[in-house]
């Protein structure tokens, strides 16, 4: 049949991409759908134009401060930075055509069809008029920027990620509102660019779900390279002016007028689900997605959701390693359980903040018995020589067992450097098996090796222990030896014995 498939994928973004590949290359009859441009938020308005943005915003920097290591500097303004949007859009071209996704697909058998789908019952989809048949559906549609419910917004010109990466020049101002990950790289990207950034953010620091210290200690590196940081406040009210907006911020203890060229608004996200009708196939939806079961089937159960539309996690690494697991579910017989308790995640800023596992609040609401090591970047010589010492590596381990509960680095690299620490906890392995592994000198790894030597250190440290290696090192160690040497020089008295009597 012309409109019947083993799998109909909707959405081409990174969790449709890989669950189309992954059926078609088990020889499975497959069809993706795809309103827009194959490829997703994350090519064409988040991670690759972000990260783009961002390098060049590096690289600006170091510029400016070349002086700190003995060169000569040079400021760089807006206008120097002018054509730096124009790099992101080639940097946007150069991952597209790198990937060559549409050509991948089709080699996989995967048919591409274009427009708005939406159920008319569990198994039937209307594309352009035709109605599609599947055995089994992926729902991975995405999700879009949320828009705050500010009074005046709607009569504003207002940024969103979809749309920010569209200007022409470097603004003269931004007013972001929202302190997650969004919000906080565009501040930074933008402030060395150029732009004086103010931040307004409800809560009482900067990315929230991130380790309290850590992202404590990343704020505080932002407001020094002059970024103004709002929290425990909300705008209550935006007009226009002749040169952008003017916002009335309550900040607690008063209000704050903020005049801006342009504002940002990066407030979380919302699934994409309007217009499908998955009420026709029985497919439940909250308020944060679509609630799935451990094997991310839908109510629905031949019907899969994968990456944004699960309402968290909300990252392209979690998307891909969803589809793969809807798909091998799809396929093979058994149930492989989505597990989400050892899941990475980078802030990149300059220094990075990466984590994995819990942070000092949550063991502490888990009860989880941890202490912390910690290795500074500032006594790690690769960080000193490259001029790049701020931050560290911060373990939560087991005291007795060693057994790692999370990891926040805030350093060079970091996004880097955290990924022997996933594979240590996805393993379940001790803290103890960084420290003994040889890590290659000097690289920033040796932080990490550092950082888990502590535990050694805190380990031999405690009384009982302390006082058991003293018994061994002062008693029975040179008892042993002195057993070891009796017995040595009893044997070389047998043998000369027997080569006397030879003679």
């Amino acid at each position: 049949m012309a409109g019947k498939f083993d799998l109909i994928v909707i959405g081409g973004g990174a969790a449709g991409i890989v669950s189309a590949v992954m059926a078609g290359g088990l020889h499975l009859r497959v069809l993706m759908i795809e309103k827009d441009r194959i490829g997703g938020e994350c090519l064409y308005t988040g991670c690759v134009p972000s990260k783009a943005l961002l390098h060049a915003a590096h690289f600006a920097h170091k510029m400016r401060v070349a002086d700190q290591i003995g060169l000569q500097a040079h400021n760089i303004s807006r206008e120097d930075a002018a054509g730096v949007m124009r790099w992101v859009k080639e940097s946007i071209r150069g991952v597209a055509e790198a990937n060559e996704t549409e050509a991948m697909l089709r080699n996989y058998h995967v048919e591409i069809r274009r427009g708005d789908v939406h159920f008319i019952d569990p198994h039937t989809v209307i594309l352009n008029g035709e109605k599609l048949t599947a055995d089994h559906f992926v729902l991975a549609t995405g999700s879009h920027p949320a828009v705050p419910a500010i009074p005046g917004l709607e009569n504003i010109p207002y940024l969103l990620n979809t749309s920010i990466f569209d200007l022409q020049e470097i603004p003269e101002s931004m007013l972001i509102v929202g302190g997650g990950p969004i919000g906080v790289e565009m501040a930074q990207a933008f402030a060395r660019l150029g732009s004086r950034i103010t931040i307004v953010q409800r809560k009482s620091r900067i990315v929230p779900r991130e380790d309290a210290e850590t992202a404590l200690a990343l704020q505080h590196m932002l407001e020094d390279e002059g970024i103004e940081i709002l929290c425990n406040s909300e705008i209550a009210e935006l007009k226009t002016t002749s040169t952008g907006i003017i916002a009335e911020v309550n900040i607690g203890i008063g209000t704050r007028i903020v005049e801006a060229a342009h504002i940002l608004c990066a407030v979380g996200r919302r699934p994409n689900v309007s217009g499908l009708a998955l009420e026709n196939a029985g497919v439940h939806i909250s308020h944060r997605g679509i609630p799935v079961d451990g094997r991310l089937r839908s109510s629905c159960k031949h019907i899969y959701v994968c990456g944004d539309l699960l309402g968290d996690w909300q990252y392209s690494h979690m998307a891909e390693y969803e589809a793969k697991l809807a798909v091998r579910n799809i396929l093979f017989p058994g149930a492989s359980i989505a597990k989400f308790g050892v899941v990475p995640r980078v802030l990149f800023t300059d220094p990075e903040l990466a984590s994995v596992g819990l942070t000092e609040e949550e063991a502490t609401v888990f009860k989880k018995p941890y202490k912390v090591y910690v290795k500074p970047f500032s006594q790690d010589d690769r960080a000193i020589t490259d001029h790049d010492a701020r931050g560290w590596v911060k373990v939560l381990a087991h005291p007795q067992t060693g057994r790692i509960w999370g990891v926040h680095i805030l350093g060079p690299r970091a996004g880097e450097l955290i990924m022997e620490w996933v594979l240590a906890m996805e393993k379940r392995h001790s803290i103890t098996t960084i420290a003994d592994l040889i890590h290659p000198y000097p690289t920033l790894t040796m932080a990490s090796q550092r950082a888990a030597q502590k535990w050694y250190e805190e380990f031999a440290g405690n009384t009982l222990i302390s006082g058991i290696l003293d018994l061994y090192v002062q008693r029975i160690r040179p008892y042993n030896r002195a057993v070891a040497l009796s017995a040595l020089a009893a044997g070389a008295s047998v043998a000369a014995l027997k080569m006397m009597r030879r003679r």
